[in-house]
C-alpha cells in the first residue's frame, strides 16, 4: 500500500508498507540513526532474517519505506525506496480456537488456512491450531500457486493445510480446486475481496453482522456472533435435524410393516383375521402420531460430532437400514403372533384372544419408539442416551390411550374389546417388553462397543 503526501517545502512524500520482502526488493537505502545509508545484500539478509524470526512468532510483519520526490511518476513511483523498518502486529488466536479445530477434524471436517500473511506468520498460527493433526504441515505460497497448471492444484489442493499471501482470486481459485476433488466447501469471510470464493462455495459463510452487505447478500449462512463456534453447533443441529427425520421414517416403516405381516402371517396360517378394521384404524392412532412426531425432537446424540459426514448423495434410508426395519419388524410380529397363539390356546379363535394381540402389538410398537431412538446406543449400554421429554410423554400418553378403551365400554364395544385378567395382560406386557429386548440386543455390536467409555 502506497500514500502520497505534500510536505511543507511542496515534496512529495511516498509512504510504502507490505510485504517485508517486496518491500525490501524496492528499497535501494535505508535510514539508520537518523542518517540515510546505502542497503548491502549484508543488511538484506539480516533484515530477511529479522523478518523471519518475527514472522515465526506469529507476528503479522509489515515492511515499512518511503521515499521523497519533486513530482510524481505515476508509472512506477514505488522504487529506489528508503527502508524504515519492520513492524509485527500480534492478533492472538482467540481463547478455545485450537479446542474448536479439533472439534472439527472429530466430525470429519477438514479445516484449511487461506491468509493473506506471509508464510512464516501462517506456519506459526497454523502449527498453534494443530490444523495438520500432528502431521507435516503441508504450506503453499501464492507465488508457486500462480505456477501450477489447474490439474495439479486440484491433487495437491486437498492435501494443504494452509494457502499464505493469498489474493482473492486466489481464493476463488483454491475453492474451485477443492470442489474438483470432490469436497463439499464451506468458506467463511467477511471482506468484499470474499465475495467471489463464497458465491462459489458450497455453503458460503458471512462470519459477523459487520460483515459487508455484499458478503451478506451472497452468503447462504450468517453467522451473527462471529464466532466460528457458532458453526460447530449448526453442524451438530444440522446432523441431529437429518437423524430425527430417518429415526422418525425408520419406526413408521417398521411398525407399519410389523401389522402387514401379523396379518398375513396369521390368515395363511389359517388363524383368523388377529384384528378388525377399527382396531387397525385405532392402532394406527396411538402408535404412529405421538411417538414418530416425538422421535423428531430427539436432543443430538452424544456422538454426533465424532461421526463421518454423510455422502449427499445417500438414500435418506439406506440399503443396510431396510435390513434393520426388516428385523425389528419381524420381532415385533413374532411377539404380537405369540400372544395371540397364547390367546388361541386358552380362548380359542375369537373376541378375546383378538383383544390380547390387539393391545400386545400396540404395547410393543409404542415401546419400540424407545428403540429407535438411536441405531448406535443400546438401552443396555453403559452411555445413556440424553432424556427426551417429548418421547416420555409420547409413550406414556399412547399407553394411557391404549387403555382406555377398556375403561369406557362404548369404545371397547365399538373396537370390539372383551376384559382381561391378571394372566392375560400379564402375557401383553410380557410380549411388549420381549420385543423391545430382543430388537436392542440385536443392534450391531460394534454400535455397542462404540457406546461404552
Amino acid at each position: 500500500m502506497t500514500t502520497v503526501h505534500k510536505t511543507e517545502g511542496e515534496e512529495l512524500l511516498l509512504a510504502v508498507k507490505g510485504a517485508p520482502l517486496e518491500v525490501l526488493e524496492r528499497c535501494t537505502q535505508q535510514l539508520r540513526q537518523g542518517e540515510v545509508l546505502p542497503l548491502s545484500e549484508e543488511d538484506r539478509q539480516r533484515l530477511s532474517n529479522d523478518n523471519d524470526r518475527m514472522a515465526g512468532e506469529a507476528l503479522r510483519v509489515l515492511g515499512v519505506a518511503y521515499r521523497t520526490l519533486d513530482e510524481l511518476d505515476a508509472e512506477n513511483p514505488e522504487r529506489q525506496l528508503i527502508w524504515l523498518g519492520l513492524t509485527g502486529m500480534t492478533d492472538p488466536i482467540r481463547e478455545g480456537v485450537a479446542e474448536l479445530m479439533e472439534a472439527f477434524h472429530q466430525a470429519g471436517i477438514n479445516t484449511v488456512m487461506i491468509t493473506g500473511d506471509q508464510s512464516a506468520t501462517a506456519y506459526a498460527i497454523a502449527k498453534q491450531l494443530n490444523l495438520s493433526r500432528d502431521r507435516h504441515l503441508e504450506i503453499l505460497d501464492a507465488s508457486q500457486l500462480s505456477q501450477i497448471e489447474p490439474e495439479k492444484l486440484q491433487a495437491l489442493a486437498d492435501k494443504v493445510d494452509v494457502f499464505a499471501r493469498i489474493s482473492p482470486a486466489d481464493k476463488l481459485q483454491i475453492v474451485q480446486a477443492l470442489q474438483a476433488t470432490g469436497q463439499i466447501v464451506a468458506m467463511t469471510g467477511d471482506g468484499i475481496n470474499d465475495t467471489p470464493a463464497l458465491k462459489a462455495a458450497n455453503v458460503g459463510v458471512a462470519m459477523g453482522k459487520d460483515a459487508a452487505n455484499v458478503v451478506r447478500e451472497v452468503a447462504d449462512v450468517i453467522i451473527e456472533d462471529n464466532n466460528l463456534a457458532t458453526a460447530i453447533e449448526a453442524v451438530s443441529r444440522g446432523r441431529t435435524i437429518y437423524n430425527n427425520i430417518r429415526k422418525s421414517v425408520h419406526y413408521l416403516l417398521s411398525t407399519n410393516l410389523s401389522e402387514i405381516a401379523v396379518m398375513t402371517a396369521a390368515i395363511s396360517l389359517g388363524l383368523g383375521e388377529p384384528l378388525n378394521a377399527m382396531q387397525l384404524l385405532w392402532l394406527n392412532l396411538v402408535s404412529d402420531i405421538f411417538p414418530g412426531l416425538s422421535l423428531a425432537m430427539e436432543p443430538p446424540e452424544p456422538d454426533v460430532l465424532t461421526q463421518p459426514p454423510r455422502d449427499p448423495n445417500e438414500q435418506i434410508i439406506p440399503q443396510g437400514d431396510f435390513e434393520r426395519i426388516a428385523l425389528e419388524a419381524a420381532t415385533i410380529t413374532a411377539t404380537a403372533l405369540l400372544s395371540y397363539g397364547y390367546g388361541i390356546w386358552r380362548y380359542g379363535i375369537s373376541p378375546q384372544s383378538s383383544t390380547i394381540i390387539f393391545m400386545a402389538l400396540t404395547g410393543s410398537q409404542v415401546l419400540h419408539a424407545i428403540s429407535c431412538r438411536s441405531q448406535a446406543h443400546s438401552l443396555f449400554a453403559p452411555e445413556k442416551l440424553p432424556p427426551n421429554p417429548y418421547l416420555e410423554a409420547a409413550v406414556v400418553g399412547s399407553l394411557a390411550l391404549q387403555i382406555l378403551p377398556m375403561l369406557v365400554p362404548p369404545l371397547g364395544t365399538l373396537l370390539n374389546l372383551t376384559p382381561l385378567d391378571p394372566l392375560d395382560l400379564a402375557v401383553i406386557v410380557g410380549c411388549a417388553l420381549l420385543s423391545l429386548g430382543a430388537n436392542e440386543l440385536t443392534k450391531p455390536t460394534e454400535s455397542l462397543e462404540a457406546a461404552a467409555p
